[in-house]
């Protein structure tokens, strides 16, 4: 009888635990949750896709907008400049002609006297020979003072052998004296040079020996 009633009392407590035991998920329910978490996941890509998507296109913008300003502020740095190196071009250009300009009037003053000069000696019938090579003399050592002020200086070779380079033969003077051969005959206009550099080379005449038979 004693054991009777402790089976009794067992069943009834493997009775009341299987009743507050949570009963297993059906598979249809596993497969709804597993369904609503993939959603949910899948959800939270396509936001943080989009977020970056949209962080990206307003990136784009202001460096689009930021090269748009440069490439203004580019082009008028350029225009300023353009203007400023023409500006700089016309002084440099005047800065330099300068000189000469206000020697050219010079020589136009000399010329302006040279002509009063001769033309007041006509008046009175005579034009000496002596004043009129001393006017051109004053004309040419005018014009060597100009050149040699912008940097050009006249030059003449010493001695009286012909110098290929420095010197240009206008003719050849025929002489019998081998040793005159190449030797310079009669000098015609000084050489001009320009910082060591030959503008114009000295003009000469030269002999040029020839046997008579």
């Amino acid at each position: 009888m004693e054991y009777e009633q402790d089976s009794s009392q067992s069943s009834q407590l493997y009775s009341i635990a299987d009743e507050e035991r949570p009963l297993p998920a059906s598979d249809s329910e596993q497969s709804q949750n597993g369904t609503a978490l993939a959603s949910g996941t899948s959800e939270t890509a396509l936001m943080a896709t989009l977020h970056h998507l949209v962080d990206a296109m307003e990136q784009l913008r202001q460096d689009f907008d930021t090269k748009i300003k440069y490439d203004a502020s580019k082009e008028r740095q350029i225009d300023s400049l353009h203007n400023e190196l023409q500006a700089y071009r016309a002084g440099l250009y005047f800065k330099i002609l300068r000189p000469v300009i206000l020697d050219l009037i010079c020589m136009h003053d000399d010329l302006n006297r040279l002509v009063g000069s001769i033309s007041r000696s006509e008046g009175e019938g005579t034009i000496p020979a002596t004043q009129v090579l001393k006017n051109l003399e004053s004309f040419q050592a005018t014009i060597e003072e100009i050149l040699q002020r912008n940097g050009v200086e006249p030059y003449s070779v010493e001695g009286e052998t012909f110098v290929s380079g420095r010197q240009r033969a206008l003719q050849a003077v025929e002489t019998p004296e081998s040793s005159l051969d190449k030797h310079i005959a009669r000098r015609v206009s000084k050489g001009f040079e320009y910082d060591e550099k030959i503008l114009r080379p000295e003009l000469v005449m030269t002999y040029r020996s020839v046997s008579h038979t």
